[in-house]
């Protein structure tokens, strides 16, 4: 008979690798999504490309970021980057991951990484292991061994 260890909390050099990952991930998915508005605004407008600075390509490029954390997170509770480094997303109030986790994980993990990644180390000081975002959106990050 095998005992059941409970889920242990992801090491920094998995969310590390992950976030690599996942950033080289949506790096593409930018670059093709990107090509379809070239298109569109070509076709809407005749002009070979987007002018810089443009709050509509912006906010196109912020949606596809928002809806590539969030779903991924919400429908599967990983991204790509995390099931490639085995890490897991889950819930700490007993409730399933919901867009408001999602998005709150997400807005508080632009100043946690941001900010020399002081919200990330943060979890070092305290006993459950867990950053600024996984504060915010009452999530974790586990590791899920094979």
């Amino acid at each position: 008979m095998t005992a059941i260890l409970p889920p242990r909390p992801a090491g920094l050099i998995r969310l590390i690798g992950s976030l690599i990952y996942d950033w080289l991930v949506l790096l593409g998915v930018l670059m093709l999504l990107g090509f379809l508005a070239v298109a569109v605004n070509k076709w809407l407008t005749g002009a070979d490309a987007i002018a810089p600075g443009n709050p509509l390509f912006i906010i196109w490029n912020l949606l596809i970021i928002y809806f590539y954390f969030a779903g991924f997170w919400v429908t599967k509770s990983q991204t790509v980057g995390m099931r490639a480094w085995r890490i897991h997303l889950a819930s700490t109030n007993d409730r399933p991951l919901g867009w408001m986790h999602a998005t709150l994980r997400l807005l508080t993990a632009i100043p946690a990484w941001g900010l020399a990644g002081m919200g990330v180390f943060w979890r070092y000081t305290n006993r459950d292991r867990i950053g600024w975002q996984d504060q915010a959106s009452w999530t974790q990050v586990y590791y899920r061994p094979k």
